[in-house]
């Protein structure tokens, strides 16, 4: 595992996941290109707060209209990079809930024990941060404009979530006894279509909360409804030790302008982590992006 202040795999709660609908598990995608600087494009970078430090790590390349990975294996590219985006100094946009939310500053580029990209960072920002709760920075004077779209959901909106968060387990093989034990590791409110009807997306976890043990994960995009929700996309992952997997959301922007964000989420594996970015087209949710992240 990479040597960096953020948290820890087996420090973190779990949530273990396999696609329903699919992207490869676990494998993380070989780098394209030799980096942002010399191919151009937006760094899109994902800041993480664990006690009091702010770290930024490179989630994606977006380039003429492509979502490319950054250089997290290529040793040139990656000092490229660094040099480029990492140098201490440079500012990045902070964009949380899809709009303007403050400055990131780097403070140093940590050399990895590993392979990935991560750099100590400052930021003044009035979106929350920490733990589970991660924001989006770019380089972009352009993307992630207007207000921020992000809060804690409401004690209804939660109850629909969990409803549906069983319904998946059920269908996936959960047990009652097993779903009901379940508990939900993050669940945000966000408004990504700007319509004033919030979505929701969260992770649940039921089983071990170590990835030493068995866990099933469960990642869901839900849609209102009526007065409910329904679920819009769902990822279910069992496993254990080298076979965990888990997603949780980092936060959406709308990267081509169509007027929906897309959803950036994080993975996390026994000795790595990477981002996945779904986007919203015809009316369903996939993937369309994965990479990023490092690890051992």
């Amino acid at each position: 595992m990479k040597t960096c202040t953020r948290l820890p795999v087996f420090a973190l709660p779990l949530l273990v996941c396999s696609l329903v609908v699919c992207v490869s598990t676990g494998a993380r995608q070989k780098p394209a290109g030799a980096g942002a600087a010399q191919g151009g494009g937006t760094v899109v970078l994902a800041v993480s707060k664990y006690e009091s430090s702010v770290t930024a790590e490179p989630v994606v390349i977006y380039r003429n209209g492509a979502y490319v990975a950054p250089p997290i294996d290529n040793d040139d590219g990656s000092k490229t990079f660094a040099r480029d985006y990492f140098r201490p100094g440079r500012k990045f946009r902070i964009v949380s809930g899809g709009g303007d939310a403050g400055t990131l500053t780097i403070v140093k580029y940590q050399e990895p024990g590993c392979v990935g990209l991560v750099a100590d960072a400052t930021v003044e920002t009035p979106a929350r941060l920490g733990g589970r709760v991660k924001v989006l920075a770019t380089d972009s004077q352009a993307l992630g404009r207007g207000a921020p779209s992000r809060r804690a959901p409401t004690d209804a909106e939660r109850a629909s979530a969990v409803e549906l968060a069983r319904a998946a387990y059920a269908k996936n093989g959960v047990g009652a006894a097993l779903a009901a034990k379940m508990e939900v590791v993050n669940l945000t409110a966000t408004d990504l279509d700007r319509d004033g009807k919030f979505e929701l997306v969260g992770s649940f976890v039921a089983g071990s909360k170590d990835a030493s043990a068995m866990s099933y994960t469960l990642f869901l995009i839900m849609e209102p409804s009526g007065d409910a929700f329904k679920t819009a996309w769902e990822w279910f992952h069992k496993g254990a030790e080298d076979a965990y997997e888990d997603r949780h959301f980092v936060d959406q922007l709308d990267f081509d302008g169509d007027g929906v964000g897309e959803i950036v989420a994080a993975g996390t594996y026994y000795e790595s982590n990477d981002y996945v970015i779904y986007k919203r087209q015809q009316g369903h949710w996939r993937p369309v992006y994965k990479g990023g992240g490092g690890g051992c």
